[in-house]
């Protein structure tokens, strides 16, 4: 049954894959050929005869092994539940509304672009359209098979996880599309803005991120409604999956919101430093301030509303998943705040280390405010984030918690593996200085121990920190309570119809300290 199963997807997937590529080029070479007559006619010949082939062959192929598929699932209640034809149905409908998503991006982006007076190209539009439109009727269509295949037999164990990973998979889909899509349409708008003379237009950027965001918010949209309804929510909500995708986000979420809330309180501390322009750029710092500032509110308030969701779903599932939950969000900010406090504090030492050894051996030193700034704003970040979230000595509960234990171990191995580095770097630059080896008394030889030495003593301090922290948890941790020795007891037991040796095998697994004798009679 496997092996038929597995044919039959397998080329019916194949063959779908096929049947779709021809389908939609034909669709947009007929829509070129009627707009746009005066192209060379032997051009449309040729992919006529291209993709024409391709629909001729994938069409009766898939027809076939489909119809077949759909015989057997009508006749036998395990094919219908097998999970080969649940994989094989969220796979296409994975990748048909993915493809699709795209195509609907770029039709939305140039048609907000004609309604902003961009000149109207008819065959693109019209392109994106039919590509869109083929792919979402296919997706429409596979949607139904799912839904009529779920409530003919159900959905259990492998085959709600290949739907957990479709639905959970395509929400942060929409989800990243979304976002990046309100991020671009912020930061245009700033810039809009900030720039006197500038016309607001719908073209151009402003509408490629208009269209990026509508199209993940229905994609999105649409995801988060059927996951949250019905049979699917209660069944998903003490899924790993949807666990998973929420951390996922949120991790994200996490780290962009300080990247950007660095970025933008570094512009503004190299500024009052006198820097001109900060990291390289060549814009206005108003200008320049646009990518940070729209960075943080949108992706800190998809911060607080995944971790409110992820509490929401623990809270309804179990009081111990919540507290895990709790815990583990905890754990994710330490970690990366700890992160951003030890680059700017390596990076802080490092840039100091450079500005003084050069001063001593008469180099010329480089420009110093600019990295400082960068720096600087790491740690001010990243310091009281882990302060706020950290907990040396927690509560009993909390103290032997995995996530505990795999932030403890990350930044151990974080800090083990940066002085790894450092130190072969700082001994192979000390052994070229004393045994002046090529290029070691130019004196860069020196301002990079220097260099090697802030990362040591920085990577060395937290790593003893968090060594010390897992010293104390394992001196916290409680002892195994002792097992009571069960009092001895002594059986007798006949045994008929088996030889000695037989016995003594059949009595080998006894457990230790016990004994036996034997009695032939």
């Amino acid at each position: 049954m496997i092996p038929r199963r597995l044919y039959l997807y397998i080329v019916g997937a194949a063959s779908l894959g096929m049947l779709v590529t021809g389908l939609a080029n034909l669709g947009a070479t007929t829509l070129d050929l009627l707009l746009r007559p005066g192209a060379i006619a032997s051009t449309y010949r040729d992919a006529y005869a291209g993709y024409g082939a391709v629909t001729l062959v994938g069409l009766p192929v898939w027809a076939i092994h489909w119809g077949i598929a759909q015989r057997l699932a009508g006749r036998h209640a395990d094919d219908r539940a097998s999970a080969i034809r649940r994989l094989y149905v969220y796979l296409a409908m994975g990748a048909l509304l993915a493809t699709a998503a795209f195509f609907a991006r770029g039709f939305l982006g140039d048609l907000i672009g004609t309604l902003g007076g961009q000149r109207l190209d008819g065959a693109g539009l019209l392109r994106s359209a039919w590509i869109t439109l083929l792919l979402l009727a296919f997706w429409v269509y596979y949607v139904r098979i799912a839904a009529a295949d779920r409530a003919a037999v159900g959905e259990t164990g492998a085959s709600a996880s290949l739907r957990r990973w479709y639905a959970y998979g395509l929400l942060l889909f929409g989800l990243a599309f979304l976002l990046i899509g309100a991020r671009n349409l912020l930061q245009e708008i700033w810039v809009l803005v900030v720039q006197p003379g500038q016309t607001v237009a719908l073209g151009g950027s402003l509408g490629s991120a208009l269209a990026t965001m509508l199209t993940g918010l229905v994609v999105f949209s649409f995801h988060t409604g059927w996951t949250s309804r019905g049979p699917i929510a209660a069944d998903d909500r003490r899924s790993t999956l949807r666990a998973v995708a929420g951390f996922l986000a949120l991790a994200v979420s996490v780290a962009l919101t300080l990247v950007g809330a660095s970025q933008l309180l570094y512009y503004v501390l190299a500024r009052a430093l006198g820097v001109q322009h900060p990291g390289g750029v060549s814009t206005g710092l108003l200008v320049a301030l646009a990518g940070p500032a729209s960075t943080l509110p949108v992706f800190g308030l998809t911060w607080i509303w995944q971790r409110r969701q992820l509490a929401q779903d623990a809270g309804q599932a179990e009081a111990a998943r919540q507290a895990a939950v709790r815990q583990l969000y905890t754990h994710l900010v330490s970690f990366l705040s700890v992160a951003a406090m030890a680059i700017g504090a390596a990076g802080l030492l490092w840039t100091l280390s450079d500005q003084v050894l050069n001063l001593l051996l008469g180099r010329p030193a480089a420009e110093w405010r600019d990295h400082a700034s960068l720096f600087i704003t790491l740690a001010l970040v990243g310091t009281p984030m882990w302060l706020s979230h950290w907990r040396a000595a927690p509560d009993p509960r909390e103290r032997f918690t995995l996530s505990r234990r795999l932030y403890l171990y990350g930044a151990l191995l974080g800090s083990v593996l940066a002085i790894l580095i450092s130190a072969a770097t700082l001994v192979y630059r000390l052994l070229g200085v004393l045994l002046a080896t090529t290029g070691a008394d130019s004196g860069a030889a020196v301002v990079d121990i220097g260099r090697a030495a802030s990362v040591v003593i920085v990577a060395a301090v937290l790593g003893l920190y968090h060594w010390r922290i897992v010293r104390a948890d394992g001196a916290a941790r409680p002892a195994a309570a002792a097992q009571p020795i069960a009092q001895l007891e002594q059986f007798s037991l006949q045994i008929r119809g088996a030889s000695e040796a037989e016995i003594r095998r059949a009595l080998g697994g006894l457990p230790d300290g016990s004994s036996y004798s034997l009695e032939r009679r």
